[in-house]
This record gives structure tokens, sequence and C-alpha cells, in this order.
């Protein structure tokens, strides 16, 4: 039962970290980039959001920390950054179009 309030939990604060790096994007974008360029567009939240993640999926880099994880922990940690994180990036991504 743990793993599943994990799961959702893990999901959820994907979602509101989406959103919440979009709202800031947004308006750091109109405080900064729309004055200095005026006929740069304001940016909805929704495109914000999908900028931002594009940005932080190109420059997001793995770390490796020594541990005394097992093998099979760092097959599956190694398995979920990259297979799953692009594919929730993805995602979240498409749910962001639906409000476009």
């Amino acid at each position: 039962m743990g793993i599943i309030f994990a799961i959702v939990g893990v999901g959820a604060l994907l979602v509101i970290s989406s959103i919440w790096r979009g709202y800031v994007f947004s308006v750091l974008w109109k405080w900064f980039i729309v004055p200095v360029f005026p006929a740069m567009p304001f940016l909805t939240i929704p495109v914000a959001i999908g900028i931002a993640m594009v940005v932080s999926f190109l420059a997001y880099q793995y770390t490796y920390t020594k541990d005394d994880r097992s093998d099979t922990d760092r097959m599956a940690s190694a398995f979920g950054i990259a297979l799953i994180y692009p594919a929730l990036v993805l995602l979240i991504g498409w749910i962001v179009t639906l409000f476009l």
C-alpha cells in the first residue's frame, strides 16, 4: 500500500512542480524579457510550462554518487533515469498541450 502512495505522491509532485515552474518562468519572462525586447509576447502559463520542461529536459545531468546500494537498486535507478524520466516528461508535456 505504501508503494501506491509513493507513486501517487511523486506524480502529484511532478504536476505541482511543473505548474509552479511554468508560472515562475512566465512571471520572470514578463519582468525581464518583455521590457528589453518589446516585440516578444507575454507567455501563458501552459507555454511557459512547456518551455521550462524542454530546458530542464535538455539540461538535466545525472550525477553518479558512490553509495552502498545493491546492484539491483542501481540498475533500477538507471532504468528510471533512462526510460521513465523521459516518458514522464513526455506525458506531462502532452497534458500541457491540451491546455494550449
